[in-house]
């Protein structure tokens, strides 16, 4: 079994299926807009009792869709800066539409509260060493003409020149973001990323071929 080819194929289908959800996704956000509509006639034709309430329906819908668009943009780029907002949507639509006590408007502040304090101080960039095989990770500051001499590589570098610049290319391509264990394939080499110092440099890659069938 070729584990490298597997899980490559693996990727290229969840991100189909990601693509597919997205799209789902984006047409019923599409389909629900005319419910907008006819909100704004039910709270011009309501007393102001009624439209208080119709206005804190209408609200919910709009954050709803607004959740679904974010939840679409963290499919296509999965960052955990995306991940944060898709939280804090959510809190808030909880907070402005549900809460109706204290305790519960305490309890979302406090959460938000959180979010802040995870993005500010824990996603820094700084990772955890890798449990891969130390003998196909690289330094990211390695020039690829001398990975591709010294360890027999025929990575084609394109405009790069290192390997982090060439894995980080790649990342953008694919609209990723760099963090440890982001995997990214060039079609001949799977990329991984072991280590990253802070502030968001990539600093160590494993680099493994993806073994070509052999035909018998």
């Amino acid at each position: 079994m070729n584990r490298n080819r597997y899980l490559v194929t693996l990727l290229k289908l969840v991100n189909i299926f990601e693509i597919v959800v997205s799209i789902m996704l984006i047409a019923g956000v599409v389909i629900s807009v005319p419910d907008i509509l006819k909100y704004y006639f039910k709270i011009i034709t309501s007393d102001a009792t009624l439209s208080y309430k119709i206005f804190q329906n209408f609200l919910s819908h709009v954050l709803l869709l607004v959740i679904a668009i974010e939840f679409v943009v963290l499919m296509i780029a999965h960052t955990d800066t995306n991940i944060i907002h898709l939280i804090l949507l959510v809190i808030s639509r909880k907070m402005l539409v549900y809460s109706d006590t204290m305790v519960d408007l305490l309890i979302a502040t406090i959460a938000i509260a959180v979010l802040f304090a995870v993005r500010k101080f824990l996603l820094t960039g700084v990772s955890m060493d890798s449990t891969a095989n130390e003998q196909n990770e690289y330094s990211a500051s390695t020039p690829i003409k001398i990975l591709n001499r010294k360890y027999g590589f025929d990575i084609d570098p394109g405009e790069s020149t290192t390997l982090g610049g060439y894995v980080s290319a790649l990342l953008i391509k694919n609209a990723e973001e760099a963090d440890t264990g982001v995997i990214v394939e060039d079609g001949n080499y799977i990329f991984q990323i072991v280590k990253m110092a802070t502030g968001g440099v990539i600093q160590i890659i494993s680099v493994e071929r993806i073994d070509k069938k052999i035909n018998k």
